[in-house]
């Protein structure tokens, strides 16, 4: 029965990277290997292995840093807790899609323990006799998790933030609703502020330069529905739209002024949103199409000014000022 289970590939998520697969295809191929020899300590080791290989593959490709001598249940608890948020966060605790799952990884857990008694990885003074439970119980508690996971990964990545920052920044194409569709598989509400932030930026940064897909899926479906998308998120997305990844004033005239008025209308502390773009404006130097472009870009913040919350206004207004004094090289 073992056998024929470990004939039984394992799904590759789409996306996942070639040496990344083959960490997990070596970690199968050895407990396969070891069941048809039946190497009993060695099933039990690998089985052990195979665990901690898909979750350490699921950490990194989903952009966590993870230190290799993390110990065993707390690398497998965090690979769980990226892999359960695609089940989704508005389902309770206790509810079996949750619960299944939680008891999958509460065996795979116990792998470490019965790989201290039974597997290989220790030098032994007495050997223990490594039962068909023992084997069943492994093997068993290893498969159900490691399938779990891996059939999921594929939305885990969709999800991943350091890759969709990668595309976003990098010129990858966006269809319509693709964006949309990683960001909600991303749930931006649940990452900590900084990832909010960094996506924000990198959404902004999109649209200044001129991916009018990422501008609807991205940034106006954030105005439309604010509730649903955190403020340093939209913080992000403002400073985005005015500065490019190489720290240089770059806009979009006919998106960047009209979308930061969007984004701060219902924003807490628009005037600070504000005056910390200001602050970086004023130590950047210009891209060359901000350059060629700034009367164009400067006209358009002007007419989003009547758009901008009250509170924010007079920022607004002290950064059109000072970017007219620099026009039109954005020298000082």
């Amino acid at each position: 029965m073992i056998k024929n289970l470990l004939q039984e590939p394992l799904p590759r998520a789409q996306g996942i990277q070639d040496d990344q697969w083959e960490a997990v295809s070596d970690a199968y191929g050895r407990l396969s290997a070891a069941a048809s020899a039946n190497d009993r300590p060695l099933i039990v080791g690998s089985a052990k292995e195979l665990v901690e290989s898909v979750a350490r593959v699921t950490l990194v490709s989903y952009g966590r840093v993870v230190a290799d001598g993390d110990e065993y249940t707390k690398v497998l608890g965090a690979a769980h807790k990226v892999i359960e948020h695609v089940i989704g966060p508005t389902l309770p605790g206790n509810h079996p899609l949750r619960q299944i799952p939680e008891y999958a990884k509460k065996m795979a857990a116990q792998l470490r323990e019965l790989r201290n008694a039974y597997g290989t990885g220790h030098g032994r003074a007495i050997v223990h006799d490594v039962t068909d439970e023992v084997v069943d119980a492994s093997v068993h508690a290893a498969l159900l998790w490691v399938r779990w996971a891996m059939a999921r990964l594929e939305s885990v990545l969709l999800g991943a933030v350091a890759p969709l920052v990668n595309d976003l920044q990098s010129g990858s194409v966006f269809y319509s609703g693709d964006l949309a569709a990683r960001l909600e598989a991303t749930n931006v509400p649940g990452l900590d502020r900084p990832e909010q932030h960094r996506l924000g930026v990198a959404v902004g940064q999109r649209t200044a330069n001129e991916t009018f897909t990422v501008r609807i899926d991205g940034i106006r479906a954030c105005a439309l529905h604010p509730e649903r998308w955190p403020e340093p998120y939209r913080e992000g997305v403002v400073q985005g739209l005015f500065i490019n990844v190489d720290g240089q004033a770059h806009a979009y005239a006919p998106a960047s002024a009209d979308c930061a008025a969007e984004m701060l209308q219902h924003h807490s502390a628009p005037d600070r949103v504000l005056t910390e773009l200001s602050s970086v404006l004023a130590a950047a130097s210009w891209s060359l199409p901000f350059q060629q472009n700034h009367a164009e870009i400067i006209d358009a913040m002007k007419t989003a000014t009547a758009k901008m919350p009250s509170q924010a206004a007079g920022c607004w207004s002290n950064i059109i000022m000072d970017l007219e004094a620099r026009a039109p090289y954005g020298d000082r």
